[in-house]
């Protein structure tokens, strides 16, 4: 049966991200990896530093002398923020950065996998010249789906339920952050990308969901972009090509 018509459900989209992570080194994708592996890696430490030495600021600047040993019980706390709002956001980040080298990493991977991509390959500048269009598209998209998740962070009662809009959030963006790749090889455009994920939704959040919980994993996010890559090339293969 051919991959494309191989039936999608939300268990295998969940658990695409993870055999993305199987592959990360498969030596027929390794050259097509090392672009994204080095600004996922860059991208994670940086912000993560950054936020750490920020916090530390923030600590000396608000606590009251003799108050010191407060900071060793906050320290906790802000090291699972962390790893839930950094990881997420450094890995889109990432991917954002990375788009250059995401598309022939999804080229490549789709080829292997029986499924001929309706494009030609771009050159690099091509890619990049893409890439930098579709950035700007979709800042937009995510702005617009930012909005009612920022009302739910800050409107008493509703705040409640910030945890969940704030994960559901994450998934969608991380999807379309990866799915645009192999989409756009089979001539997508933007617009129609979000079409697709629209119609399969629930794949859509499962991939999402799976690879914001490998984002919040320390050193293994550091892989998660090209990682990501290959998963959503995986699904996007058993999508329909109509």
């Amino acid at each position: 049966m051919p991959a494309g018509t191989l039936r999608l459900t939300p268990l295998l989209a969940f658990l695409a991200p993870f055999r993305g992570l199987a592959r990360v080194f498969d030596p027929g994708l390794r050259g097509l990896v090392i672009g994204p592996l080095i600004i996922n890696i860059l991208v994670v430490i940086g912000l993560a530093t950054a936020a750490g030495l920020g916090f530390e600021a923030l600590l000396a600047a608000w606590l009251p002398g003799g108050w010191d040993w407060l900071a060793w019980l906050l320290w906790p706390l802000f090291a699972l923020a962390l790893l839930v709002a950094f990881g997420v956001s450094a890995v889109a980040l990432a991917a954002i950065i990375a788009s250059p080298f995401s598309g022939p990493l999804a080229y490549r991977t789709a080829r292997g996998l029986g499924h001929e991509p309706r494009q030609p390959a771009r050159s690099f500048l091509g890619e990049m010249g893409h890439a930098t269009v579709t950035a700007l598209r979709k800042a937009g998209y995510y702005g617009l789906l930012f909005i009612p998740v920022l009302l739910i962070t800050i409107i008493p009662g509703l705040n409640l339920l910030a945890p969940i809009a704030w994960f559901t959030f994450g998934s969608w963006v991380l999807a379309v952050e990866f799915l645009e790749a192999p989409l756009a090889n089979d001539g997508l455009a933007f617009a129609e990308v979000r079409k697709t994920v629209r119609a399969h939704r629930l794949e859509t959040l499962s991939f999402g969901a799976g690879t914001t919980l490998l984002a919040m994993v320390p050193l293994v996010n550091l892989l998660l972009v090209p990682a990501a890559v290959i998963g959503a090339t995986h699904l996007r293969v058993r999508l329909p090509r109509a």
